[in-house]
């Protein structure tokens, strides 16, 4: 089988790493209470590659992703649906109330529902049913298509198309933002968040929830701004997330983990007193320095450039 890069559909790539998938099963079965071995049936180990093009790095194989069951496990946890997003508020301030919006992957619909109630016009694309329940139930205009189906007959339709924390859930990249982009008016602008695989956050490499089923691409700002290098898009602005304090969990304990790892190598063994002294005053570095620190996610607007 002839791997290729899910944004050029080039062969340029490189294998980077291999995780067991009795480690990614055990650890959704673990930290999260949810049962993901059917997608890894007769699969005993996932493989990361980097697009060498573009330094976009992708799991593989590309049929692991979550299905309609596996995010209706996930809509369970309080947190994993969250009514305000910082990425709402960059996007929001951007939109105008004349911008005809579509958003893609809008899940229980507040973001739409933060447009119609400033007087604007959105509509939204979800896959999850029991979402679009939700949505349909506040009067949103939902639809269960994915957008490659979707934008058959939507051509330059939209001001403005949004996805927030989904592209990272895409196999198929380049056929996602092609189809995106052609529903998509000349000038219109495309905002899009992901996580950021730069930030401390994900410095852990034991983080299920950045693997599959869930996240099936790593994505970092240099592999978003190459973006503008095989579509018909110029960036428009970049915008990074301060760690936001409900992250501050994840920051604490990717810094005790790295303290204690370089204490060990340095000095061979630790005392109790002086692991919990550095620890404390590195925690205490953390508190202070917060409001600098960067966040989970990234924000990238571009602007759809005229056909030649």
């Amino acid at each position: 089988m002839v791997i290729k890069s899910p944004i050029t559909g080039s062969k340029n790539i490189v294998l980077e790493k291999e995780i067991s998938s009795s480690f990614i099963i055990e650890g959704y079965k673990k930290g999260l209470g949810i049962d993901v071995s059917k997608f890894f049936c007769y699969i005993d180990k996932i493989f990361i590659y980097k697009c060498l093009d573009t330094g976009y790095r992708f799991y593989h194989p590309f049929n692991i992703f979550g299905d309609n069951l596996f995010y209706q496990e996930l809509e369970k946890l309080p947190w994993y649906y969250m009514d305000c997003k910082w990425e709402y508020d960059i996007a929001y301030h951007l939109i105008n109330k004349k911008d005809k919006v579509l958003e893609i992957g809008c899940a229980k619909g507040n973001f739409i529902q933060k447009i119609k109630e400033g007087g604007g016009t959105a509509e939204g694309l979800e896959m999850n049913l029991k979402a679009i329940e939700t949505c349909k139930k506040n009067g949103l205009n939902v639809h269960a298509v994915p957008i490659e189906k979707f934008s058959e007959n939507k051509a330059n339709t939209y001001d403005i198309v949004c996805f927030f924390q989904v592209l990272e859930h895409i196999t198929d990249v380049q056929g996602f933002l092609k189809s995106s982009l052609s529903v998509l008016k000349p000038n219109g602008l495309i905002i899009a968040s992901v996580p950021n695989n730069d930030c401390i956050m994900f410095k852990s490499n034991d983080i299920v929830l950045n693997m599959p089923p869930h996240h099936m691409g790593l994505w970092n700002i240099n592999s978003l701004i190459k973006l503008q290098d095989y579509f018909n898009i110029k960036i428009e602005s970049i915008h990074l997330e301060p760690i936001q304090k409900y992250h501050l969990g994840f920051a604490n304990k990717h810094t005790e983990k790295a303290i204690k790892e370089k204490l060990q190598k340095k000095m061979g063994f630790l005392s109790p007193l002086i692991e919990k002294t550095a620890l404390r005053f590195a925690l205490l570095g953390i508190s202070v320095v917060s409001d600098y620190i960067i966040g989970h996610s990234i924000v990238i607007v571009f602007k759809k450039k005229n056909e030649r």
